[in-house]
Parts: structure tokens; sequence; C-alpha cells
């Protein structure tokens, strides 16, 4: 009973906590997408070779960045947990570990792949034309990853404690860093020379340097909870809190690079196509992107306070905050399908001048459309998972759907039946389909197992 009143008495603030804390996680990812589109859109006056060349970079990239994107969905879940046991001293000998480690890896990562560029991009990407660029771009960014990668955690834990609107204002400095030194590099403005892609990458840069300095500033003058005094002392870190953290970490780090990987094959099939076709389906990409900004917004909302109830062991208002998570989802994707079929015209006519590709890029938004609410509310029950502490299921369904079933039907569909693009948006359907189906049923048994918990119905 007593269970069922902390339920009761949390209803009022449910409503609120998630716009205090779910607004600005969807602004903070929205911004990062806004930000992506408007950086192609600063690029492509330099062509759809230019484009395409900067957009091929992104899959081995993220099979990079993957690593520390686990780190940081990690020490996101056990700060939560530790924030709902009030529990200040484990949440920062969690979140001092990961830095260590993030540092680490950063630093040897970012030597090995600027010196080896060339031979990764080569691995991955089929279109001669591009190379050369896609090797300058990728160079940049990567051997300049440890700010990207300290942002990402340093982000990822305050968003655990419910800092989000924090993790916002170092997005917006991201973003204006990033948009502001592509217009002094791209095509050389105010007495800088132009850089073309190189000057892209350059704004990459600047913005993660800017948000990775936002995050450091509040933690060490305003946190009330996290902080970064003691992050290279190493005896706090009990035995319990390295295996927790190896466990978590290895089983999201595995989720994110079968997934990776998946979306790296199925980016190779998608390099053997001309690269004036795989311009418009990229910019047609960053549709999708909005829609996972969404829902990954929400995704951060609901693993912290999930999260939070989880450690607290309130399994009632848990089921609460998914239900609730569950009907924004559904609310925003039929908004964002209804803005991508309507804009589509005016959305591609930003990108091309030719009826050709804006014609092409139109249909592809119905596509975007119809998959958008499957995206988002698979991010929803994947994040409740995570929240309740499961992260095998959500690396095996990733692994199932993204490293096995898209690349084999953008195989099947695009190269063998000779559909082009078409063969890979519908091998996303495909794999979209399966993903939201299998999260949907994980989720709601693993909350039933813990309807089960002694403490959940004492």
């Amino acid at each position: 009973m007593a269970e069922k009143a902390n339920v009761l008495d949390a209803k009022p603030n449910m409503k609120k906590e998630f716009i205090t804390i779910g607004i600005p996680a969807v602004l903070e990812s929205l911004i990062s997408v806004v930000v992506t589109s408007i950086d192609t859109k600063m690029i492509a006056p330099l062509g759809k070779k230019a484009v395409s060349a900067v957009s091929i970079t992104s899959q081995p990239k993220l099979l990079f960045l993957c690593i520390f994107f686990a780190l940081g969905t990690t020490v996101s879940i056990f700060v939560s947990q530790s924030l709902g046991r009030k529990d200040k001293e484990e949440a920062n000998a969690y979140f001092h570990t990961v830095l260590r480690i993030t540092i680490l890896l950063s630093v040897v990562l970012g030597i090995l792949l600027s010196v080896f560029a060339k031979p990764v991009i080569l691995l991955f990407s089929k279109q001669t034309e591009t190379i050369d660029l896609s090797v300058q771009f990728f160079r940049i960014v990567m051997g300049f990853m440890i700010f990207q990668t300290l942002s990402i955690v340093l982000n990822a834990a305050l968003r655990g404690v419910g800092k989000t609107k924090i993790t916002l204002f170092s997005s917006i400095a991201m973003g204006v860093g990033d948009i502001f030194v592509n217009y002094l590099f791209i095509e050389g403005h105010w007495g800088f020379p132009r850089l073309e892609v190189a000057g892209d990458a350059l704004g990459t840069v600047a913005g993660t340097v800017a948000s990775c300095i936002i995050g450091i500033i509040f933690l060490q003058k305003s946190s009330d909870f996290l902080s970064l005094k003691g992050t290279f002392r190493t005896k706090d870190v009990t035995p319990e809190i390295k295996k927790n953290i190896k466990s978590k970490a290895g089983n999201v780090v595995f989720e994110n690079i079968f997934t990776r990987i998946g979306f790296l094959i199925s980016g190779i099939v998608i390099s053997t196509l001309p690269y004036d076709k795989t311009a418009v389906y990229f910019v047609a990409m960053i549709l999708l992107n909005y829609s996972f900004a969404f829902g990954d917004g929400i995704q951060s909302t609901v693993v912290t306070l999930t999260g939070r109830s989880m450690g607290a062991e309130k399994y009632g208002e848990l089921r609460q905050y998914v239900s609730k998570a569950m009907k924004i989802a559904i609310v925003v994707s039929i908004v964002l399908s209804a803005i991508y079929i309507f804009g589509a015209h005016a959305f591609y006519g930003s990108f091309f001048k030719d009826e050709e590709a804006i014609a092409t890029g139109t249909k592809y938004s119905y596509v975007a459309a119809a998959l958008t609410l499957l995206q988002i509310t698979r991010i929803v029950n994947v994040a409740a998972m995570r929240g309740m502490g499961d992260v095998k299921g959500p690396r095996l369904m990733a692994t199932l759907c993204v490293l096995i079933i898209n690349p084999i039907a953008s195989y099947i569909l695009a190269i063998v039946l000779n559909l082009d693009v078409w063969g890979v948006w519908g091998a996303t359907t495909i794999s979209q389909i399966a993903w939201c189906l299998m999260s949907f049923i994980k989720v709601r048994q693993s909350m039933n197992k813990l309807g089960k918990e002694p403490k959940a119905e004492s």
C-alpha cells in the first residue's frame, strides 16, 4: 500500500517533471539536428560531391563514437538510479570512473584515426570521386575527438540527474560555434581562407569544444550532486562499481557497435549507388534525424525518471512514466509526419534547384513520415528498458534488426532486385517494424516482472 500511496502523491508532479526535464532535452536533441541540417546546407553550394563526401563519413565516425555514447548511456543510468537512492558518493564514483575511461580512449583513438584516416574511409566507401574529401573531413574531426567524447559523457551524466537545461545550453553553444566557424572557413568570409570541406570539419570541432567547456564550467561552479573534484582519484572505485560499469557499458557498447556495423554495411550498399542519387537520400535522412531528435529528447527524460523510480523502488510510478511518455511519443509522431508530408517540396527546394531532385525527395519524405511513429515509439520503449537496468534486451534487438535484417534486406532490394535507393528505404521499413514490435513486447514483459517484486506490492 505504501507504494500505491507514493504513486498517488507523485501523480500531480508527473506532468511538471516531463515538462521541466523533457522540453529542454527535446530542444537539445532538436538543436543538434538543426545544426546538422544547416551544416549540410552550408556545404550544399560546393556541390553534391561535397555533400555526399561529408555524409559518407557519418557512419565510420559514429562507429568509433558509439563507444562513448555507450559510456554516456551507462553513466546516465547509474547516476539516475543513485539519485533515486540519494547517494551522491556512489553517483560521483560512477561518473569519475567513466570520465577516466573516456579520456584515455579518446587520446588513443584520436591519434590512430588521424594517422589512418584514409584506410578507414577506403574500408567503408566505394565512391572513388569523394574519397579525398571524405578523408580530409574525417581526419580533422576524429583527430580532435576528445572534445566531443567528453561532451557526450558530461552531458549524459547531467541528463541523468535531470539537469537538461544545462545540456540544452551546451547544445546551443555547440551549434553557435559550429555554424559561426563554418561561415568563416567554408567559403571564406571576413578575411579567413576558403577551406570548403576542411572548413566544415573545423566548424564541427569548434562546436564540440564550446559544448565541452559549458559542461565543465557548470560542474565546477554550480553542480549540487555531481562534481569534477576527485576525477582522477581511483581509491573510491569499489569492485562492485567496476563490475557494474563493465556489465552495463559492455552490453551497450556491443549494442552500439553492432548497430553501427549494420549501418556501415548498409552505407556500403548505398555508396555503390551514384552520388547524385545518394545526395538526395542523405538529405531525406535529415527528416528521420529530426524524428530521432524528438525521440532522443523523450528518451533522455524516460531514462532519468524511470531510473530514479527504479532506484527508489517505486515501480507503480515507473509504469506511469512509461505510459505518459508513450502518449507523448504518439502525438509528436503524428505532428511530425504531417509536417514532413505537407512541407516536403519546400524542404527539398531549400537544398536543390533541379525539379527532379525535389520530386524524388518529396516521395522520400512520405516514407520518412511513415517511419516516424515506428522510430519514436521504439526509442521510448528502449529507454524505459534501460532505465530499469535492462541493457541486454536492447542489445539483442539492435543486433538482430540493424546488423542482420537491415543489411541483408538492403542488399537484396537495392542490389539484387535493382531497386536502388527505394530498396534501401524498403529495408529500413522492414527493420524498423521488427524493432518496434520487439521493443513493445519486451518492455511490457520487464514491467510485469517488476510487479512480482515484493516491494512493488508492499
